[in-house]
């Protein structure tokens, strides 16, 4: 019986990271225009690559959950979109920060969402709103959280290391 709400509490972390993971970009969007000389326009690029291959990929997710393990859709979507977000650090041109930033962790993180909601409704059948709110928190804590922490280590220590941080957590 407690399953369930452990369950709830690992799905919050992972979408707390995911979350986390989205804002980062964001935070230390100054820092990377400044050390590598990006314009707005390439900038523009990059963030809207992650939202395009979201968009895309999430009904393939929703389709992809409906067919196999959910659990194992989760655990490869979240190591999927660390590892690209820790490989973000490395970036140095345009082309990488889109493929990297925008492809890979956009495409990880759309797995996410359709697999970890049918989850935990399978297993909230009773107070599934509840669930799926609580869940749904995690969202603005990752987002309000990673623009304290990566505004402060991208000033202190290096915008590359805020995505050594955030995806050394997944």
């Amino acid at each position: 019986k407690n399953y369930k709400w452990e369950l709830l509490v690992l799905l919050w972390l992972a979408f707390f990271l995911n979350q986390a993971d989205r804002q980062i970009f964001s935070v230390v969007l100054p820092l990377i225009r400044k050390d590598l000389g990006l314009s707005d326009a390439e900038l523009g690029l990059i963030a809207s690559a992650l939202v395009w291959t979201y968009g895309l990929l999430v009904p393939i997710a929703g389709f992809i959950g409906d067919r196999f393990s959910r659990r194992n859709i989760l655990g490869v979507s979240l190591v999927f979109w660390s590892l690209a977000t820790l490989s973000t650090g490395f970036c140095t041109t345009l082309i990488q920060f889109v493929l990297l930033r925008g492809m890979a962790t956009g495409g990880g993180e759309a797995f996410y969402a359709p697999s970890a909601n049918s989850l935990l409704s399978e297993h909230h059948p009773k107070n599934r709103s509840l669930a799926l709110s609580i869940h749904q928190t995690a969202v603005y804590f990752g987002i309000i959280l990673s623009g304290l922490i990566a505004g402060y280590v991208g000033e202190h220590y290096g915008w590359q290391r805020a995505f050594f941080l955030f995806g050394s957590f997944g």
